[in-house]
């Protein structure tokens, strides 16, 4: 079963050992602005295939980062 953080100061401290090496950081950066990119793309082109990509993009690249480079 998971852990429950009551505060933000009792999940920090997990946050920061998943996210311990740069690679994995540098992925979640490069995955979120594609989605930003992939959003305004979609927005102005109304197209649902944009925001399927960056939604692709965000969760693909985080995945990444952690399944490749943190193991976790």
């Amino acid at each position: 079963m998971s852990k429950r953080y009551q505060t933000f100061d009792q999940f920090w401290p997990y946050y920061v050992l998943e996210h311990s090496w740069r690679g994995t950081r540098v992925l979640h950066f490069v995955g979120t602005s594609l989605l930003f990119v992939f959003l305004i793309h979609a927005v102005l082109t109304q197209s649902l295939i944009s925001l399927l990509a960056g939604v692709i993009c965000a969760y693909g690249f985080a995945w990444a980062g952690h399944f490749l480079i943190e193991k976790n």
